[in-house]
Order: structure tokens, then C-alpha cells, then sequence
């Protein structure tokens, strides 16, 4: 079992390789080209996320900047940052799946910014919030 004190003594390299699973009600705002989507964070890393959405409606391409609005449980302010987008992907695993996985690089995170993705990482792992 990890505990909190190993995950808060891991390099900052350890951290940003560390991608957690995000529980289904954990939701995201997107916004790009002046349009706001709203889309499920399938997981997420101090590098970047995955972002599900139903399909249809407008989705940035790959390489466009997005601006992201993150609301993490026990965090009262959402967490704001710009990302591109790395690549775009419908679901195959099942031929009628309606959805669709945008996956997205954290661009310039300040350091608070950083510890707060990382505070909820480590809070997540240690005792489960959902």
C-alpha cells in the first residue's frame, strides 16, 4: 500500500510520471475559440489529463490551447490553467459508444498551481475522496 509520507517524498520527476484514475464525478470545463464544453476528467497527472465528452458539439483539434477550469473536492477556488491539446479519440470499444477522450498537456503550471494537483493526487490515493 502507498501511503501519504512515501508520496510526498517522491521527486518531482516521480510525480509527474504519476497518472491517477479519476473516479466518474469529476467534472472539467473547457473552453476554446470563445465556446465552453463540459467534460469528464478520466484522469489526471501534474503533466496533464484526459477529458472524456459525449460526442457531438464542437472539440478542439490536436495543438489547439485550451483553457481548463478544474473544480478538485475540498478545494474551494476551481483550478485554472491552459493546455493543449495532445491528441483526440473516439471510443471504440464499443461500436455505438457516444463518447470521446481528448487528451491534454498542462502548459507553464506555476507552482501552486502544481502543488494543488498534487495535493489532490496524493489525498486521492491515501484515502479516497469519492
Amino acid at each position: 500500500m502507498i501511503t501519504k509520507e512515501l508520496l510526498i517524498m517522491l521527486s518531482k520527476e516521480a510525480r509527474d510520471k504519476y497518472r491517477l484514475g479519476v473516479p466518474d464525478n469529476l467534472y472539467i470545463e473547457t473552453g476554446f475559440d470563445d465556446k465552453k464544453r463540459l467534460g469528464r476528467l478520466v484522469n489526471l497527472s501534474c503533466k496533464g489529463a484526459c477529458i472524456e465528452f459525449i460526442e457531438g458539439g464542437e472539440l478542439p483539434l490536436s495543438n489547439t490551447e485550451i483553457t481548463l477550469q478544474i473544480l478538485l473536492p475540498q478545494q474551494s477556488d476551481p483550478v485554472s490553467l491552459v493546455a493543449t491539446v495532445a491528441w483526440a479519440r473516439k471510443l471504440t470499444n464499443n461500436t455505438n459508444s457516444r463518447f470521446v477522450n481528448l487528451g491534454v498537456k498542462f502548459e507553464k503550471l506555476d507552482a501552486n498551481t502544481y502543488d494543488r494537483i498534487w495535493g489532490f493526487i496524493v489525498d486521492t490515493i491515501s484515502s479516497p475522496l469519492f
